[in-house]
């Protein structure tokens, strides 16, 4: 299937801009009673993003004993920034976008884990390339600094190709990007769901590699971190709830995905496609979905710091076990298990 989603619109919602605005004003869910939690995130994140229209629409917040105050950001670096200022308390960063706060020493711990994504390197359809063996004497377009750019080193590597002599990376930003890939002047390129679904869906590329380990983490400002342990761990917990009641009712958390800029002009069929790379998003029950980081997940995020110091992308190299706390997501996991949620109890507070 095709989309008839214009280069330049893309181009857009590939640089993560909400219309006109450097970022959307935030969507607040207000309550009569709990503690304030100020959360910022961005809205072209799948199941990410997904979780906070749940936070936001339903009682699962009251219910926990918060008010969530939902700031929408345009990426990463703005939500870095909020992170650092205090102007919030905790919020949505993918792993390497975690890692560089640490490679700055940022007043910000990385708490859980919240969504698993796809990154990828693909070929245009007009390039005729279709595995990674024909990237040889190639150049791959991409934006460095991001997960995805570490994750396609690391495949055509591992397929044999010495980045730097056999194949030449070349960074763009993500809307010269999608306008390339759209006028099929380029033969290779990486990047992540759900920007990968939609050059599928699209008919523009196909994958000739994918990683389906990336994650988006939880991070906390420091003083919300060691101050508000208690809040905290019952925000981690609602954050559970909303990404198992999004896993039971995709069609409705769909729906509000794509009320928002720029996810509104993601297809359906591209954002579910999407979010089913995440396994919590087929969960079964609720002790599927887990708050805690793995041990594998904590070890890429070494390897990512390690990555980033060798590429110059980052100025040292972090001890990330300083950086990363995972007591209180997995006491919400041990309570899960021995608890358990109904999603069926959910209310809807804002449609």
């Amino acid at each position: 299937m095709t989309t008839n989603l214009s280069r330049r619109r893309f181009g857009q919602l590939a640089a993560g801009l909400a219309a006109t605005m450097p970022f959307a004003a935030p969507s607040i869910l207000r309550a009569q009673e709990g503690d304030v939690v100020k959360m910022g995130w961005f809205n072209t994140t799948t199941v990410s993003a997904q979780i906070a229209h749940v936070l936001m629409r339903t009682d699962i917040a009251t219910r926990n004993g918060l008010k969530m105050e939902m700031i929408q950001l345009a990426a990463s670096p703005a939500i870095t920034e909020a992170l650092v200022s205090g102007a919030a308390d905790i919020g949505t960063l993918s792993d390497f976008a975690a890692v560089t706060t640490m490679a700055i020493g940022a007043p910000v711990t990385t708490v859980s884990s919240q969504a698993i994504f796809r990154s990828a390197v693909l070929t245009t359809k007009k390039s005729g390339i279709t595995d990674l063996a024909g990237l040889k004497g190639k150049q791959i377009y991409g934006t460095f600094g991001i997960t995805a750019f570490q994750n396609a080193q690391e495949a055509v590597s591992k397929a044999g190709l010495t980045p730097g002599k056999d194949v030449t990376f070349v960074n763009v930003g993500p809307a010269e990007l999608a306008d390339a890939v759209g006028a099929q002047r380029i033969d290779a390129f990486f990047t992540y769901d759900p920007f990968v679904s939609f050059f599928e869906n699209a008919g523009f590329a196909q994958v000739v590699s994918q990683n389906v380990t990336p994650v988006i983490v939880l991070a906390a400002n420091n003083r919300f971190f060691k101050d508000r342990p208690a809040v905290l761990k019952r925000m981690l917990k609602a954050n559970s709830e909303a990404l198992f009641f999004a896993s039971q009712n995709h069609d409705l958390v769909n729906g509000w995905f794509r009320t928002l800029e720029p996810a509104k002009n993601i297809p359906v069929e591209v954002l579910e496609k999407a979010s089913s790379y995440d396994p919590a998003w087929g969960a079964k029950s609720f002790t599927d979905v887990k708050a805690a980081l793995t041990p594998a997940q904590i070890a890429k995020m070494d390897t990512l710091a390690k990555w980033g110091v060798e590429n110059k992308l980052l100025p040292r190299v972090p001890d990330v076990s300083k950086f990363v706390d995972t007591t209180i997501a997995s006491a919400v996991d041990k309570e899960a298990a021995s608890q358990g949620f109904d999603p069926k109890s959910v209310k809807i507070i804002r449609a």
